[in-house]
């Protein structure tokens, strides 16, 4: 048998992401299989080791705080989810990154939360587009976007 990969992009303010993309491809039978949660680090890059950088020193500091934040979210999110799991960290674009990590996995799809909400999602959406919207446009596979679960973002 085969496993699959779904590619999940996580962040800090969305920790229960994940389960919910669990939980969906429970729904649909997926016994087999296995998401790689990637938080991309928009302030980083990757040098040509693949080794992520900072590209402000500055924030160095707090963007590892950052991800260690997400990650402890997603330690606590699926303690229980009953599907093998794994967490990655990206660099730059996050719809780029997505992308490559669901290319290298061979992933059967991406799962994203939706846009923001408030002026900081509309910002977003003027000046570069959503992260779904540019993957959706972009992604030999499918892409499904998750609604927000009504809290505040």
């Amino acid at each position: 048998m085969t496993v699959r990969s779904v590619v999940v992009g996580v962040d800090h303010k969305h920790p229960d992401l994940a389960r919910r993309a669990a939980s969906l491809v429970q729904s649909l039978g997926g016994s087999l299989i296995e998401l790689v949660c990637v938080w991309v680090d928009e302030t980083a890059v990757s040098d040509s080791r693949g080794f992520t950088v900072s590209v402000d020193p500055d924030i160095a500091v707090s963007s590892d705080a950052y991800g260690a934040d997400v990650l402890a979210g997603l330690n606590r999110a699926m303690a229980d989810v009953g599907l093998p799991w794994s967490a990655l960290r990206g660099a730059g674009d996050p719809a780029a990154e997505l992308g490559r990590v669901a290319d290298e996995v061979e992933a059967a799809m991406i799962v994203v939360g939706a846009r923001r909400s408030g002026l900081r999602g509309w910002t977003t959406n003027i000046v570069g587009g959503t992260v779904a919207g540019r993957l959706i446009h972009n992604q030999p596979r499918p892409v499904v976007v998750l609604p927000g679960t009504g809290s505040a973002s």
